[in-house]
């Protein structure tokens, strides 16, 4: 025997068939018709109104095109967490997982101007310098030198620091000097100290900075840009006064000196990158010991010689031409032995000497020596600067004989003898006649 039922057709619960209640969600059922048990086994989808308004609680009731769309949304929302994730993760490299560390601090903006729309205008604020309290820097003492014997004005001027010769006449003006070659043992030399010359390897000193109106409300910071006038400026290698000379082959210093009109002391003070050995800068060419080493096409310091201004006669028509004078420029300097030097009879003697200029290929120095207590002569010609005198010369008896002796320069083609040195003597000792 079958039983019957109502089925709610809400929550398609089963009542009883006199039930005008539905037991579980209070529908009312009291016209529903009650149905027999075997229907159960085939039950009827009844169609369901959604004009009643409960449709959300019915996801069956969702079609299979809005189920599709929901998983869609649902895995896209998951995939965006995931690059997130991801994202916060990789942009934190070393940072171990789960070590907790310490939130950046956020740096604060700085706020900037305020943007207006409409035309542009342009327009200049001056802003006022600041205004740099005077410091009370001392005044150096000028550089006081006493002149000793050998000293020369440049010689002392770049002693002071000075790498330029500017400042010559200022010196000759303080300390009443007419002609800077010319300068009195034991005066009292003063020199302004040169302006301080800036350290290349110091730290550069930061220029201070200064802030406007317009950059304080901004909260932007300008430099100032301050110009020395007195600031030092690069010094040419060739300093006025002077002028490059090219060692030619065979050319020493006094020939350069001499060329020139200057002395071994000047030359010293205007190269100092030039060694000059055992020189005695009391005498003009450094004495007989002196000894610079020169290379040809070497270029040294010398200094220019100063042009003289002539006045220019009115020609008459009756004029006679002057002959010039004949050049004297290799005219060769006797340096050793000094004058009066004497020897024993078992000393040698060599002559030296220099020569300011080349000899031709014709031309030879020509050695004259006199004996004054035997009158004797001897000759020798050389193409060197030195000639050893030979034992045949020598006194041959056990008195002392004085020897005069100078240098020439002789034309072999012409025979023409011209440039000779001073004279100098020296006394020699004779040893005696070992035959007698």
């Amino acid at each position: 025997m079958s039983e019957s039922f109502k089925v709610c057709p809400i929550c398609a619960t089963r009542n009883q068939r006199h039930a005008a209640l539905c037991a579980t969600c209070g529908t009312t059922i009291a016209e529903i018709a009650p149905q027999e048990a075997a229907a159960e086994r085939e039950p009827a989808e009844a169609p369901y109104d959604y004009r009643l308004g409960e449709t959300d609680l019915a996801e069956a009731s969702l079609r299979r095109t809005g189920r599709v769309l929901s998983a869609l949304l649902v895995g896209l929302l998951l995939a965006l967490a995931a690059v997130a994730a991801f994202a916060l993760l990789s942009s934190r490299p070393g940072e171990e997982p789960g070590a907790g560390a310490p939130p950046a601090t956020k740096p604060g903006r700085v706020a900037g101007p305020t943007v207006t729309r409409g035309p542009p205008t342009a327009t200049f604020t001056p802003s006022p310098l600041p205004t740099l309290a005077p410091t009370d820097r001392p005044t150096p003492a000028p550089c006081r030198r006493r002149v000793a014997a050998g000293d020369s004005l440049i010689g002392i001027i770049t002693g002071c620091g000075h790498r330029n010769l500017d400042i010559l006449p200022t010196v000759m003006a303080l300390n009443d000097i007419a002609d800077e070659t010319l300068i009195q043992v034991g005066k009292e030399i003063v020199v302004p100290l040169p302006s301080p010359t800036p350290d290349p390897a110091a730290p550069p000193t930061p220029a201070p900075a200064v802030e406007s109106d317009a950059a304080s409300a901004g909260g932007l910071e300008l430099a100032l840009l301050a110009f020395d006038p007195l600031s030092p400026t690069e010094t040419p290698t060739l300093l006025p006064g002077l002028m490059w000379h090219d060692i030619l082959p065979d050319e020493n210093m006094i020939a350069i000196a001499l060329q020139y009109k200057t002395k071994a002391k000047a030359l010293s003070d205007l190269n100092p990158e030039i060694e000059f050995l055992l020189c005695d800068f009391g005498l003009d060419y450094g004495g007989p010991e002196c000894t610079v080493h020169l290379k040809q096409g070497q270029r040294i310091r010398v200094p220019a010689p100063t042009p003289t201004m002539t006045a220019i006669p009115t020609a008459s028509g009756s004029e006679t031409p002057t002959p010039l004078p004949t050049a004297t420029f290799n005219a060769p300097i006797a340096q050793s032995p000094p004058d009066g030097a004497s020897f024993s009879p078992l000393d040698q003697v060599t002559l030296r000497w220099v020569s300011t200029g080349r000899l031709a290929a014709s031309e030879v120095y020509r050695v004259v020596i006199n004996d004054d207590r035997t009158g004797a002569s001897y000759t020798a010609n050389t193409r060197e600067l030195f000639y050893i005198i030979p034992a045949t010369w020598k006194p041959q008896d056990a008195q002392s004989h004085r020897y005069a002796w100078y240098v020439s320069v002789l034309d072999e083609s012409s025979g023409v003898i011209a440039h000779s040195s001073a004279e100098r003597a020296f006394v020699w000792q004779g040893a005696g006649n070992p035959d007698s």
